[in-house]
């Protein structure tokens, strides 16, 4: 019966249903598992994007009511043993790993380490750790290659999805799961300035984890500086042409501030670091 349920939320994204007002309640939401991957089915709904708590940055302005078709979105971060068996099984290699080289931190500065990737990130991870040094790019093929081979539709977020998403449902949450950074997040004051495994923080309304902190999570729209005054009200995917991509949530390094719910960072697509990675979302 979750299985039904969920197809039934996943099909009504791929042919355009039309969304309902926010729920306000998601503690029975159907999880599938997809390829050894958790999903959560997320309900259609509207809700205010955008910074409603008087402390925004100017690219989080203004507020504006988005609707968003439902959807499916990992409860995790994808891990560095889900990337792992990508690689394995398709051989793809990375632009870090193609010469590009990965953003790490030295514990002074960030600088670009031609031998740093996402197996070798500066610091030591586990299997169950979220994988980094992985630019939007890598993402997108990691997508493409678990669409061949799940014979769905795997993406990234649009950013109105991804927000919806780690606001439970749109509730006003500054942080995924509530107002309190340390409950909801590892970031630069208790991070020991490294990934943590997924999973071990308070997850939010919708049973996701690590939204906020952790790592950074890479998503489908081109980043535009006055896109929230142009956004269509119905799924928004961004502008339709720009040079650098968007990433939400905050990370292992950041401060409070980038792990709100709202907070938005961008860079161009081959960038990769060691505090960025990614989730997906996916269409039956």
């Amino acid at each position: 019966m979750r299985t039904i349920i969920l197809s039934l939320l996943l099909i009504s994204l791929c042919e355009g249903q039309n969304p309902v007002e926010a729920v306000s309640k998601h503690s029975s939401l159907p999880v599938e598992n997809i390829n050894g991957i958790e999903y959560v089915a997320v309900p259609a709904g509207c809700y205010p994007m955008g910074n409603p708590f008087g402390d925004a940055y100017h690219i989080e302005m203004p507020v504006h009511e988005v609707c968003v078709n439902s959807f499916a979105i990992g409860t995790f971060s994808t891990t560095r043993g889900d990337f792992k068996r990508f690689v394995e099984e398709s051989g793809y290699r990375t632009e870090a790993e193609r010469g590009h080289g990965c953003h790490v931190y030295d514990g002074k500065e960030w600088k670009i380490d031609t031998a740093a990737t996402w197996r070798t990130p500066g610091f030591p991870q586990g299997d169950d750790h979220p994988v980094v040094c992985v630019s939007w790019n890598d993402s997108v093929a990691y997508a493409q290659w678990l669409s061949r081979k799940s014979k769905r539709t795997f993406r990234l977020p649009t950013e109105a999805e991804w927000e919806y998403a780690a606001r439970s449902g749109g509730r006003l949450e500054k942080f995924a799961g509530g107002n309190d950074v340390k409950v909801a997040a590892w970031y630069s004051e208790n991070s020991d300035n490294r990934t943590h495994p997924v999973g071990q923080k308070m997850p939010n309304g919708l049973g996701l984890y690590d939204m906020s902190g952790n790592v950074w999570q890479w998503v489908q729209d081109w980043y535009g500086e006055n896109y929230y005054r142009e956004s269509p009200r119905r799924n928004p995917t961004g502008p339709s042409s720009g040079s650098k991509r968007v990433f939400r949530g905050g990370s292992w390094f950041y401060d409070p501030r980038g792990a709100r719910t709202t907070y938005r960072e961008f860079h161009l697509p081959g960038y990769s670091s060691s505090h960025v990675g990614f989730r997906l979302v996916s269409c039956a």
